[in-house]
Protein backbone atom coordinates (compact mmCIF):
# COMPACT_ATOMS: atom_id res chain seq x y z
CA UNK A 1 0.00 0.00 0.00
CA UNK A 2 2.84 2.38 0.83
CA UNK A 3 4.36 1.87 -2.64
CA UNK A 4 1.01 2.61 -4.33
CA UNK A 5 0.63 5.75 -2.22
CA UNK A 6 4.21 6.82 -3.08
CA UNK A 7 3.49 6.29 -6.79
CA UNK A 8 0.28 8.32 -6.55
CA UNK A 9 -2.18 5.56 -7.45
CA UNK A 10 -4.05 5.54 -4.12
CA UNK A 11 -4.42 7.99 -1.24
CA UNK A 12 -5.47 7.71 2.39
CA UNK A 13 -8.77 9.33 3.28
CA UNK A 14 -9.83 10.43 6.78
CA UNK A 15 -8.24 11.99 9.83
CA UNK A 16 -5.38 10.44 11.79
CA UNK A 17 -6.58 8.45 14.79
CA UNK A 18 -9.98 7.77 13.22
CA UNK A 19 -11.01 4.91 10.88
CA UNK A 20 -9.57 5.55 7.45
CA UNK A 21 -10.03 4.22 3.98
CA UNK A 22 -8.16 4.31 0.71
CA UNK A 23 -9.22 5.96 -2.53
CA UNK A 24 -7.98 5.42 -6.09
CA UNK A 25 -6.52 8.68 -7.43
CA UNK A 26 -7.32 10.47 -10.67
CA UNK A 27 -3.85 9.58 -11.98
CA UNK A 28 -4.60 5.86 -11.57
CA UNK A 29 -7.90 6.06 -13.46
CA UNK A 30 -6.76 8.29 -16.34
CA UNK A 31 -5.83 5.38 -18.61
CA UNK A 32 -9.19 3.67 -17.99
CA UNK A 33 -11.03 6.53 -19.65
CA UNK A 34 -8.37 7.69 -22.08
CA UNK A 35 -9.73 8.32 -25.61
CA UNK A 36 -6.66 6.59 -27.00
CA UNK A 37 -7.47 3.31 -25.22
CA UNK A 38 -9.84 0.93 -27.01
CA UNK A 39 -11.47 -2.24 -25.79
CA UNK A 40 -11.36 -5.21 -28.16
CA UNK A 41 -13.78 -7.99 -27.21
CA UNK A 42 -12.49 -11.56 -27.23
CA UNK A 43 -15.28 -13.52 -28.94
CA UNK A 44 -14.09 -17.10 -28.71
CA UNK A 45 -11.56 -19.37 -30.33
CA UNK A 46 -10.51 -19.90 -33.95
CA UNK A 47 -8.83 -22.90 -35.52
CA UNK A 48 -5.47 -22.48 -37.14
CA UNK A 49 -5.65 -25.99 -38.47
CA UNK A 50 -8.79 -28.07 -38.99
CA UNK A 51 -11.93 -25.88 -38.76
CA UNK A 52 -13.59 -25.69 -35.33
CA UNK A 53 -17.30 -25.47 -34.63
CA UNK A 54 -17.95 -21.74 -34.50
CA UNK A 55 -19.32 -20.51 -31.21
CA UNK A 56 -19.32 -16.81 -30.51
CA UNK A 57 -18.60 -16.55 -26.80
CA UNK A 58 -17.62 -13.34 -25.08
CA UNK A 59 -14.49 -14.26 -23.13
CA UNK A 60 -13.32 -10.85 -22.01
CA UNK A 61 -11.81 -7.63 -23.25
CA UNK A 62 -8.31 -6.63 -24.31
CA UNK A 63 -7.58 -2.94 -23.67
CA UNK A 64 -4.88 -1.39 -25.81
CA UNK A 65 -3.81 1.87 -27.32
CA UNK A 66 -5.78 2.77 -30.44
CA UNK A 67 -2.56 3.18 -32.45
CA UNK A 68 -2.04 -0.60 -32.22
CA UNK A 69 -4.97 -1.20 -34.62
CA UNK A 70 -5.65 0.27 -38.05
CA UNK A 71 -8.48 2.82 -38.00
CA UNK A 72 -12.07 2.08 -38.95
CA UNK A 73 -14.32 -0.92 -38.78
CA UNK A 74 -15.49 -3.26 -36.07
CA UNK A 75 -12.56 -5.20 -34.59
CA UNK A 76 -12.77 -8.24 -32.33
CA UNK A 77 -10.27 -10.81 -31.07
CA UNK A 78 -10.20 -14.60 -31.30
CA UNK A 79 -7.92 -16.98 -29.42
CA UNK A 80 -5.93 -19.08 -31.92
CA UNK A 81 -5.83 -22.86 -31.54
CA UNK A 82 -3.46 -24.82 -33.75
CA UNK A 83 -0.34 -24.22 -35.79
CA UNK A 84 -1.40 -23.96 -39.42
CA UNK A 85 -0.44 -20.26 -39.59
CA UNK A 86 2.95 -20.37 -37.83
CA UNK A 87 4.91 -19.28 -40.91
CA UNK A 88 2.85 -16.05 -40.87
CA UNK A 89 3.68 -15.52 -37.18
CA UNK A 90 0.29 -16.65 -35.85
CA UNK A 91 0.84 -19.25 -33.12
CA UNK A 92 -1.28 -21.41 -30.84
CA UNK A 93 -2.49 -19.27 -27.92
CA UNK A 94 -2.20 -15.92 -29.75
CA UNK A 95 -5.05 -13.44 -29.86
CA UNK A 96 -5.88 -12.66 -33.50
CA UNK A 97 -7.40 -9.23 -34.11
CA UNK A 98 -10.02 -9.42 -36.86
CA UNK A 99 -11.79 -6.58 -38.69
CA UNK A 100 -15.34 -7.68 -39.40
CA UNK A 101 -15.74 -7.82 -43.16
CA UNK A 102 -17.72 -10.02 -45.54
CA UNK A 103 -15.02 -10.29 -48.20
CA UNK A 104 -11.26 -10.77 -48.41
CA UNK A 105 -8.81 -10.09 -51.23
CA UNK A 106 -6.69 -12.90 -52.61
CA UNK A 107 -3.78 -13.56 -50.28
CA UNK A 108 -5.30 -11.89 -47.21
CA UNK A 109 -5.44 -13.75 -43.92
CA UNK A 110 -9.13 -14.22 -43.20
CA UNK A 111 -11.51 -15.88 -40.78
CA UNK A 112 -13.72 -18.11 -42.90
CA UNK A 113 -16.83 -20.11 -41.99
CA UNK A 114 -17.12 -23.44 -43.80
CA UNK A 115 -20.24 -25.53 -43.07
CA UNK A 116 -20.70 -23.80 -39.70
CA UNK A 117 -17.06 -24.24 -38.71
CA UNK A 118 -14.50 -21.45 -38.54
CA UNK A 119 -10.85 -21.38 -39.52
CA UNK A 120 -8.13 -18.80 -40.22
CA UNK A 121 -6.18 -19.13 -43.47
CA UNK A 122 -4.97 -17.13 -46.48
CA UNK A 123 -7.79 -16.91 -49.02
CA UNK A 124 -7.41 -17.46 -52.78
CA UNK A 125 -10.18 -17.55 -55.40
CA UNK A 126 -9.71 -20.18 -58.09
CA UNK A 127 -12.73 -20.12 -60.39
CA UNK A 128 -15.73 -21.42 -58.46
CA UNK A 129 -13.47 -22.74 -55.70
CA UNK A 130 -11.94 -21.08 -52.69
CA UNK A 131 -8.52 -22.24 -51.53
CA UNK A 132 -7.86 -21.75 -47.84
CA UNK A 133 -4.08 -21.89 -47.67
CA UNK A 134 -2.31 -22.59 -44.37
CA UNK A 135 1.01 -20.94 -43.59
CA UNK A 136 2.61 -24.20 -42.53
CA UNK A 137 4.43 -26.18 -45.20
CA UNK A 138 3.52 -29.45 -43.44
CA UNK A 139 -0.21 -28.87 -44.07
CA UNK A 140 -2.43 -29.08 -47.12
CA UNK A 141 -4.87 -26.35 -48.21
CA UNK A 142 -8.61 -26.66 -47.71
CA UNK A 143 -10.53 -26.42 -51.01
CA UNK A 144 -14.21 -25.46 -50.89
CA UNK A 145 -16.86 -24.76 -53.53
CA UNK A 146 -17.88 -21.09 -53.26
CA UNK A 147 -21.24 -21.74 -54.92
CA UNK A 148 -22.31 -24.17 -52.17
CA UNK A 149 -23.46 -21.25 -50.00
CA UNK A 150 -21.89 -22.78 -46.88
CA UNK A 151 -18.77 -20.61 -47.16
CA UNK A 152 -18.47 -17.05 -45.89
CA UNK A 153 -15.75 -14.64 -44.85
CA UNK A 154 -16.25 -13.27 -41.34
CA UNK A 155 -13.35 -10.84 -41.35
CA UNK A 156 -9.71 -10.20 -42.13
CA UNK A 157 -6.76 -10.33 -39.74
CA UNK A 158 -5.36 -6.95 -38.74
CA UNK A 159 -3.05 -7.90 -35.89
CA UNK A 160 -1.79 -10.46 -33.41
CA UNK A 161 -1.26 -10.20 -29.66
CA UNK A 162 0.96 -12.72 -27.93
CA UNK A 163 1.68 -13.07 -24.23
CA UNK A 164 5.24 -14.12 -23.48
Amino acid sequence: IKALIRKGFIERVGEPGRPRSLRVTQEATETLYDDNIVGVPILGRIAAGVPLLAEENYEGMLRLDACMLPPGGNVFALMVQGDSMIEDGIHDGDHLFVRQKSDARDGEIAVVMVDGEATVKRVYREGSRLRLQPANSAMEPIIVDRSSGDVSVIGVAVGVFRRI
